[in-house]
């Protein structure tokens, strides 16, 4: 025991030198580095009194300055921070918070936090009830007149801080009624405003929107009644009528005395609108008969668009092949040497083609000697539809020096006749077969 004393502080130098030579030792393998971690750490706000409120923009955010291995920073992440500002016992009015910090990481510490407390101002939540100011914008059309307005619900309950509450003087909700002819139901916002007619902002509303009801009737000696064309003539042959429409289809009317607009039918007629021989769409503005004494209110006449089209039909040609592209010393033969086109597309197109309108052509280009299938092209007129072709293919056997050829049957003469005999001897036709009801 004595021998343990006489030595005691030699025994205690050792373990600090060997402390001090671990501790060095493991500095050089892992040392430790200090500074500002990268990213500003969001303050955590706890302890918030209830009913109560944080009002501004503070910045809730601080610089953490961190002490850690190199092996720690090099894995450190923004959610191993932490940084709290507790509020408990707070009252009302701007108060100054201390900050806390800490940190999930081992070997860590936190060496500084900038800044190191916050100013943070707050005010209790209140809750007003205010009645409801409905503004109408523009008026209702001609004749037509306002009657009492209805909301639903008529007051709405303000909340927020205290100062943005109470600086609320009303609140207003907007509905248009421009040009309206009839009762307008609508659900609109709610918008709070101050004395000097600013919006506030900060607060909720509850509701934030309401049912509007704005009832909106005729005055006496007006009526609105539909106005209908009234068309004379016969367009021109091949063509149809497709529509007609009148702008605008609805007109007010006005008397002085109301037991004659009372009395009219539900509508009035244009004055004769003349489409005679017409081929193509026709926009007229035309003025409306009308009784004596009744007037029409506005625009004193009306647009009438008439639209016209071409009867779509169809027919069938027979046509000989065109043969094209062939190489310069060779000779082909097609099987058949006609066909039958199918087309379709206004009637006054098609009533007006000739043989010459429609060519139906092989196009034999780079096609060596041989039997070969080739579909045939229709070349037609703009507006005219190739609808079938028959048959679709053609069988086509290309000759020329050298070159064996299919032997004819006992039935029929040499192709290269045959070809030569269909050319010379069958005159081209166009034999229109309709195939469809105009």
């Amino acid at each position: 025991m004595r021998w343990l004393l006489r030595n005691l502080s030699a025994l205690l130098l050792s373990l600090a030198l060997a402390v001090t030579i671990w501790v060095v030792a493991i500095n050089e393998e892992d040392p430790f580095e200090e500074k500002v971690f990268a990213d500003p750490v969001p303050i955590t706000i706890t302890h918030l009194p209830q009913g109560m409120v944080i009002v501004g923009s503070p910045r809730l955010a601080a610089d953490i300055r961190v002490r850690a291995p190199q092996s720690v920073w090099a894995s450190l992440k923004i959610d191993q921070l932490h940084v709290v500002a507790d509020l408990s016992n707070a009252a009302p009015g701007t108060v100054t918070v201390p900050l806390a910090a800490v940190v999930d990481a081992p070997h860590t510490l936190i060496t500084n936090i900038a800044p190191q407390e916050i100013q943070l101002t707050l005010e209790p939540i209140i809750n007003r009830e205010l009645p409801l100011r409905l503004e109408i914008n523009g008026e209702p059309a001609t004749g037509y007149k306002l009657r009492e307005v209805a909301t639903a619900p008529e007051s709405v309950i303000v909340s927020g801080p205290a100062s943005a509450a109470d600086s609320v003087s009303e609140l207003i909700a907007q509905v248009d009624v421009s040009n309206a002819k009839q009762t307008v139901t609508e659900v609109v916002g709610v918008t709070p405003v101050n004395a000097a007619g600013q919006p506030v902002f900060g607060i909720t509303l509850a509701p934030s929107t309401v049912a509007v009801t704005v009832p909106v009737e005729q005055l006496g000696g007006y009526r609105d009644v539909a106005v209908k064309a009234v068309i004379e003539g016969q367009v021109a042959a091949g063509y149809r009528l497709t529509n007609i429409s009148v702008s605008p289809p609805v007109v007010t009317l006005f008397s002085s005395d109301p037991t004659i607009v009372a009395a009219l039918a539900g509508f009035v007629e244009t004055e004769k609108l003349d489409i005679s021989k017409a081929s193509d769409d026709l926009e007229v503005r035309a003025t409306l008969v009308l009784p004596e004494g009744v007037s029409l209110v506005g625009e004193q006449t009306v647009v009438v668009q008439i639209s016209i089209a071409a009867i779509e039909s169809s027919l069938t040609i027979q046509h000989d092949l065109e043969i094209q592209g062939l190489g310069a010393g060779l000779a082909a033969t097609a099987s058949p040497s006609a066909v039958d086109v199918i087309l379709s597309g206004p009637l006054p197109i098609l009533d007006s083609l000739t043989h010459e309108s429609v060519r139906v052509v092989l196009d034999l280009l780079g096609l060596p000697p041989g039997l070969h299938q080739v579909t045939p092209q229709v070349v037609a007129p703009e507006g005219v539809t190739v609808q079938t072709i028959l048959p679709g293919t053609i069988e086509v056997l290309i000759t020329g020096s050298g070159t064996a050829t299919r032997a004819p049957t006992a039935a029929s003469p040499p192709p290269t006749t045959r070809l030569a005999t269909a050319t010379a001897t069958r005159a081209p036709t166009l034999t229109p077969t309709p195939t469809g009801t105009p």
